[in-house]
């Protein structure tokens, strides 16, 4: 079991029953045995949610539906229908949404749009199609943003623009430019930042530091 979330008062995950049904989203309520809450991707094909995350009383994911989309952002209304939101990567390949957080009122997520823009940073307003934010790298190559974690209104997240610093802490306050906060490992290295969070009103990750 992997990817948990916490959704009204159960717990959602990643897992595979063994029984042919491949790896696809599973429920614990948290009394007798967790049972797969839905055949994502039906038979014997994997949906392999991921990256769940709760916005705006819905629970989002990344999952395969196995119809020649990809990997897809799709989303469970806690009622009754599982739906996928958008083909954000038009035909088989997938955006592949990855690392989602939920800033402003948007839910904001790494995707790829195939449009020759690489992985960039998106968001969703819950309403409207999804949309990238800014191309972080120019071009082709991928600032591929991740790690994403809210703190003193601002998004922080790992990211690499191509400007020779490498993959650094990056920030966006939900109007101007995503920027660079720090070259942390200044040079050809980077600091690889990672596994932000949020504690005693300071922001903790993981990082390379050139001492």
């Amino acid at each position: 079991p992997r990817h948990m979330k916490v959704f009204k008062g159960k717990l959602y995950f990643q897992a595979d029953g063994g029984d042919g049904k491949g790896t696809e989203l599973w429920v614990y309520s948290g009394s007798g045995a967790p049972y797969r809450f839905a055949d994502i991707c039906p038979d014997d094909c994997s949906s392999t949610p991921t990256y769940l995350e709760v916005f705006n009383e819905k629970l989002y994911f990344n999952a395969d539906g196995g119809d020649g989309k990809g990997s897809e952002l799709w989303v469970y209304n806690g009622i009754s229908s599982i739906l996928n939101i958008a083909d954000i990567y038009p035909g088989p390949n997938g955006s592949c949404p990855e690392h989602l957080a939920v800033f402003n009122n948007k839910l904001y997520f790494k995707a790829n749009g195939g449009d020759d823009k690489g992985a960039e940073l998106w968001a969703f307003d819950g309403e409207n199609d999804p949309y990238r934010v800014a191309d972080i790298y120019p071009g082709i190559p991928n600032s591929y943003p991740r790690y994403l974690a809210v703190f003193n209104n601002k998004l922080y997240f790992s990211a690499d623009s191509g400007n020779g610093a490498g993959r650094e802490l990056w920030a966006y306050n939900g109007s101007s430019d995503p920027y660079l906060v720090r070259d942390i490992y200044p040079g050809s290295p980077h600091s690889n930042p990672r596994y932000m969070t949020v504690f005693n009103d300071k922001l903790y990750f993981l990082s390379l530091i050139h001492i």
